[in-house]
């Protein structure tokens, strides 16, 4: 059963202010008084008693309209009624405000003014679809990065076809050696221009091609990778 605060019970007493006291002056009593009372603080055993009643009537004074309730219950005149028995002096019993536990000083139960709730956390992105697998009919060569690339699109047939003009072994050592050897060979062929101009031009043009087509499929790899990088960062 909740019990309201009597007129009975100076609140303000108890926080040793009058009844006109601001809100930062109730703040200030609490705090000082909490810090005193509170029994890891304080042996003496009247110390708890003195706490629990000093966080009751914070805890109504501090609350603008638990405040004018207290103040117009005390404005009223009292009726001849019997005097309703003290929570703090039985054993077991407390009211709605006084904290049931072990007390614990609290530094404020009244948010401070201009206090605003936090903002929500941002959405998750949501997950990047995986591309559609490659239609019917459609044969992808080796290192083709299958599902992450629409082959519907007009720029995927482009780079598909990049991909199959100058195709790699599927073991990175040999494809890193078959590039070395591009390499190498393109180097040859512009060293003998001179000796045989003919064949030194049609074997650095194929090397060329070959190594502008092993250049794009580095950049589109880079691309995809820091994609992913990015949508792993954006899900945590």
């Amino acid at each position: 059963m909740t019990m309201a605060p009597t007129p009975d019970r100076d609140l303000y007493a108890a926080l040793g202010l009058g009844t006109d006291a601001s809100t930062a002056e109730l703040r200030r009593a609490y705090r000082a008084l909490a810090l005193q009372l509170h029994p890891d603080r304080n042996p003496d055993p009247a110390a708890a008693g003195r706490f629990r009643a000093v966080t009751a009537a914070y805890a109504v004074l501090a609350d603008p309209v638990r405040r004018a309730a207290y103040d117009a219950s005390r404005a009223t005149p009292p009726t001849a009624t019997a005097p309703a028995p003290d929570p703090a002096a039985e054993p077991g019993r407390v009211e709605d405000y006084v904290p049931a536990s072990e007390p614990v000083a609290y530094t404020d139960y009244a948010p401070a003014d201009g206090y605003a709730p936090p903002p929500p956390p941002p959405a998750p992105a949501p997950a990047r679809a995986p591309a559609p697998a490659p239609g019917p009919g459609v044969q992808v060569p080796a290192g083709w990065p299958t599902g992450r690339i629409n082959t519907g699109r007009p720029l995927a047939r482009v780079l598909l076809g990049v991909w199959r003009l100058a195709p790699l072994p599927r073991h990175r050592f040999a494809a890193v050696v078959t590039v070395l050897g591009t390499l190498g060979v393109a180097y040859i062929a512009a060293a003998s221009r001179h000796t045989m101009p003919v064949e030194a031009t049609v074997i650095g043009a194929l090397a060329t091609v070959a190594l502008a087509c092993w250049s794009v499929r580095t950049v589109v790899w880079t691309v995809l990778a820091t994609r992913a990088r990015r949508a792993v960062k954006e899900t945590r």
